[in-house]
């Protein structure tokens, strides 16, 4: 998803594979762009008896098929027409923009885009499961009459770990599988690069759809982001059809699929260290198949909160204010979809009430007494009711600058609380992951801060 592919090839409309235009396709970053010689047609604007007409651009199209010059098979999808243009002399040429591209397959006219199972590649994911497949010996000698000591010896063995089921609900399974990619595995190299690289497998009860695709891939990435405490990419999604068990003697080839994936980063600069992740899967409690089965169940009634969640750690250039509001209707959706009021309720007794579910959380959250609950509610309140009508009578009441970087860090630590208290963690592990993750020490740090400018 992260890197750009060039394709040169034929390609053209379902059905009409003997009119075939020439033409480059390019993949970057999910998007998907076709230049072509010529056009797939215009709209029909009129018709009589005696004459058409037709649009000066291109049509839009429900899909292309393609054939690359190294001999994949392509499909479009979801085809929208772009640029025009006739030269006199010279060629027409079009260009369109997929929604999806799905490269190593052909789906012909009337057949639905669907897959038995896929494979999801995220950053973090190797490093959050905890697993290794390799085994290393190392032999050290002596190499000057200092005692410098270097290898005279070292043995490397790698082997694929056994795959991690992850059982859910309605036929569906999850597994996590490992493979390894290398570099300079080769006679007289004199270096060599293993890396183990792991997929989260979804395999469907029936073949699903790309709007189903696109949805578990969502739930998966906010998944993993929460529980690593980082937002993470989507680096690849393959898609297979049938499915691909281990069992197989020859199992099914990968299909790559490509489309744009909102505030999808960059590969990190460092990988995350375990012990900076919230919940790494060896601690998932009380195991990682009903943390996923609660995280799934929550999909339809918490979607707003995730939504707004998820959305403002994944675009991190957001105004601070913005930011703090998100987190603030957040809460407010979370408490309010929590116990599917009917009756509304003030902002504060939501707030209140969120807090209540862990008071030591809360504690090292906001402060250790009444009074410092107190003046919490009413900063987040006061400073709430201003960025969200601007009222200038407001103002000197509201949090800014370091104040309101303390509010925002305050309100992300609650949300995290409360969606792994959804997960099932109880409120004296919550509170430990917390402290471990530093989550405390940064609004300390900036309590600190806040109180030495007063």
């Amino acid at each position: 998803m992260l890197e750009t592919h060039d394709f040169k090839g034929y390609w053209w409309l379902p059905g009409k594979e003997e009119e075939k235009l020439s033409g480059d396709l390019r993949i970057e970053r999910g998007r998907a762009q076709l230049d072509v010689l010529g056009s797939f047609g215009h709209t029909v604007l009129s018709e009589t008896a005696r004459e058409r007409t037709y649009s000066l651009d291109p049509a839009d199209q429900d899909r292309i098929l393609g054939i690359s010059s190294s001999g994949k098979r392509v499909t479009l999808e979801r085809v929208a027409a772009g640029n025009n243009a006739i030269n006199i002399p010279g060629l027409q040429t079009a260009t369109y923009s997929a929604g999806v591209a799905i490269v190593g397959a052909e789906f012909p006219k009337g057949r639905r885009v669907a897959f038995d199972e896929i494979a999801i590649e995220l950053t973090d994911l190797n490093t959050w499961t905890g697993v290794s497949g390799f085994d290393l010996s190392a032999g050290l000698e002596q190499l000057d009459p200092g005692g410098a000591l270097g290898f005279a010896s070292l043995d490397a063995r790698y082997e694929a770990p056994a795959p991690i089921e992850i059982p859910v609900f309605g036929g569906e399974e999850m597994s996590i599988r490992f493979t390894a990619a290398t570099k300079g595995l080769r006679g007289g190299t004199d270096h060599l690069d293993v890396r183990q690289k792991a997929a989260l497998h979804i395999r469907f009860k029936r073949k699903a759809g790309l709007e189903k695709i696109f949805q578990r891939v969502s739930e998966i990435r906010n998944f993993l982001s929460l529980l690593v405490g980082r937002p993470v990419s989507v680096t690849s999604v393959a898609g297979f059809l049938e499915p691909h068990t281990s069992g197989k003697s020859t199992p099914s080839r990968p299909i790559q699929l490509y489309w744009q994936i909102p505030h999808n980063p960059e590969r990190p600069a460092a990988g995350r260290r375990r012990d900076e992740m919230l919940v790494p899967l060896p601690e998932a409690h009380p195991d990682i198949t009903t943390v996923m089965r609660r995280w799934l169940r929550r999909q339809g009634r918490m979607e707003p909160v995730f939504n707004l969640f998820f959305g403002t750690i994944y675009h991190p250039s957001l105004y601070l204010e913005v930011e703090f509001l998100a987190f603030a209707q957040a809460i407010e959706t979370y408490e309010s979809r929590r116990r599917r009021a009917k009756t509304k309720r003030a902002l504060r007794e939501k707030m209140r009430t969120v807090l209540d579910e862990s008071k030591t959380v809360t504690k090292q959250i906001v402060g250790t007494d009444a009074e410092d609950l107190d003046d919490f509610l009413d900063l987040f309140i006061d400073t709430r009711n201003y960025y969200t009508h601007y009222n200038p009578k407001k103002q000197k009441k509201a949090a800014s600058g370091t104040a309101l970087l303390l509010l925002t860090l305050q309100l992300r630590a609650i949300i995290e609380a409360a969606m792994l208290r959804e997960l099932g963690f109880p409120a004296r592990g919550i509170n430990e992951i917390l402290e471990r993750t530093s989550r405390y020490d940064q609004i300390g740090h900036f309590r600190a801060m806040l109180e030495e400018d007063n």
